[in-house]
């Protein structure tokens, strides 16, 4: 059983609905601080609701759920755990970048180091979110291939397609507005499931959890010597959970265009920083639900065998159960709810990689004296071009990972990816924001080290098939060992002869970004 008319009447209602909004904002775009910004005037609130919808993809709204489904409850805990980083996250990072009024976070580095460091991690910010969106959208073709029948290449074709073409009518005032409405579709979407599974004299989501815990699905493994061990190679370590929460806060924080661009674009400090908190506690729930689903279609398919497909995985669990178990439109809506995740990401990373574009590369280097009119038309064609990119990479995804698809489901690419480069960028921050000796050439050099460490650790597990029974090393150090070799090498290599540094401090940097100066550090 596939859609019925009514799924899809529900499903193109909304793919026209977010379109529409996408038109009513690009009335109102003058310039590129409000297309990329929303002139940065937007309240703490919608900004979190955003903030978080745009880290929560159809990666998130199927893989969540196929973990609890194949592993259990555990990596629950890493949504728990990256309140640890929180702190962290707005001393160094939230309060220091507001108060630059930067409109992206990788002009800093141009002043702390160089303008060759500067276009690097702008770079490599481009390459992760572009794979980055290449995996989100091959999710949604994995979550609408069962409903619909549709051909995976015309799943991503599709999506992509629509999310390009609101991000780029709307710019951020589209993208947060879009991103609040798809919050709200994302949550009842998960709620409309978990209602459909406790339905019934004989069901309830007590009994779910019952059986999860029998089955040691719940958080059965804290018990085990094992998830205190040290061992890189164990699936999920606390310790690996814990560090590995902090690092990619820190990272989202602090070197992810995404999430900077959201905070930027509030009113003040304190609703900048009050976004980041509010983002972060509100996704804790909304993730235990989604994991708590996987539970519930764990129960589901074991009780009722006869409805599951055969040798049926997790990521295929949920699209299949919204396919057959729902009733008419109920399907459409959640179905809808999968790709709300989708866009939500996919327009946010649009909307970020047209300003890095425009920001570090074309109006700095390029042609700086462009006008305000001019940027913003290429701003549209480059949102346009970043959007056949991701369709590309989504290609390039499903021909990386798409015949190892019981090795590496959904959660684990969505972590490889992420982890690849984000933990390098990390690196580079933290060495400018931290440290008064670190100097170009030693950064430079530093991050070299940290992509050859993270690809060390991640080709020869992740990027080929391995026997089931192959130890494999733990997707959740990746980031960690890129930011921690990044930021060592860096800070060592510093010590030899380089740049004298314009902006040795914090402080120094803030002042300087106050009175406008834009002179480039001397090379000596």
């Amino acid at each position: 059983m596939g859609f019925s008319y009514w799924d899809y009447a529900a499903l193109m209602a909304y793919l026209a609905g977010v379109v529409g909004l996408g038109l009513l904002f690009s009335r109102k775009q003058s310039s590129t601080a409000d297309y990329f910004l929303g002139d940065r005037r937007f309240h703490w609130f919608p900004v979190a609701l955003s903030m978080f919808a745009s880290l929560f993809s159809a990666t998130s709204y199927v893989a969540a759920p196929a973990e609890a489904y194949n592993h259990g409850m555990m990596l629950f805990l890493k949504s728990v755990a990256v309140l640890l980083g929180v702190p962290l996250a707005v001393v160094l990072f939230v309060r220091f970048f507001r108060r630059l009024s930067l409109t992206t976070a990788y002009e800093y580095l141009e002043r702390r180091f160089d303008l060759r460091v500067r276009l690097l991690t702008s770079f490599l910010f481009l390459l992760l979110r572009s794979f980055w969106l290449g995996v989100v959208l091959y999710a949604s073709a994995v979550a609408l291939q069962p409903a619909t029948g549709w051909p995976v290449w015309f799943s991503v074709l599709l999506v992509g397609v629509v999310a390009t073409l609101y991000t780029t009518l709307g710019g951020m005032k589209s993208v947060i507005w879009t991103d609040v409405i798809q919050f709200v579709v994302l949550l009842g979407g998960v709620l409309l499931v978990l209602a459909t599974l406790s339905w019934g004299p004989s069901q309830s989501l007590l009994g779910i959890w019952e059986y999860a815990q029998e089955r040691g699905h719940a958080f059965n493994q804290v018990s085990d010597a094992s998830f205190y061990s040290f061992d890189p190679f164990v699936r999920y370590s606390l310790w690996a959970i814990v560090i590995s929460a902090v690092f990619t806060k820190l990272s989202l924080a602090g070197a992810d265009q995404i999430s900077i661009q959201r905070y930027l674009s509030t009113r003040s400090e304190k609703d900048a920083s009050r976004s980041l908190v509010w983002g972060t506690v509100l996704g804790i729930p909304v993730m235990f639900l989604f994991y708590f689903a996987g539970l519930g279609l764990l129960w589901f398919y074991e009780t009722h065998p006869e409805r599951a497909l055969p040798n049926m995985t997790g990521d295929y669990a949920l699209p299949h159960f919204v396919a057959t178990e729902l009733p008419p439109a109920v399907g459409g809506i959640v179905m809808a709810a999968i790709l709300a995740a989708v866009m939500s990401t996919v327009d946010s990373g649009l909307n970020s990689l047209a300003t890095c574009s425009i920001t570090d590369f074309y109006g700095r280097v390029i042609r700086p004296e462009a006008n305000e009119r001019h940027k913003l038309a290429l701003a549209r064609i480059l949102t346009v071009v970043w959007g056949g990119v991701a369709i590309a990479c989504a290609a390039l995804i499903i021909w990386l990972f798409g015949a190892q698809r019981g090795q590496n489901p959904l959660v684990i690419i969505s972590e490889v990816t992420l982890g690849l480069f984000g933990g390098i960028l990390l690196g580079v921050f933290l060495l400018g924001v931290l440290t008064k000796r670190a100097h170009a050439r030693g950064v430079l050099l530093g991050a070299s080290a940290g992509l050859a460490a993270a690809l060390g650790m991640t080709a020869p597990y992740y990027f080929r098939e391995l026997p089931p029974d192959a130890p494999r090393l733990s997707f959740l150090w990746i980031n960690v060992v890129g930011c921690l070799v990044t930021f060592s090498v860096g800070y060592i290599m510093s010590f030899s002869r380089g740049p004298r540094l314009q902006y040795p401090a914090r402080e120094t940097a803030i002042s300087a970004f106050r009175e406008g100066s834009s002179e480039a550090p001397i090379d000596t």
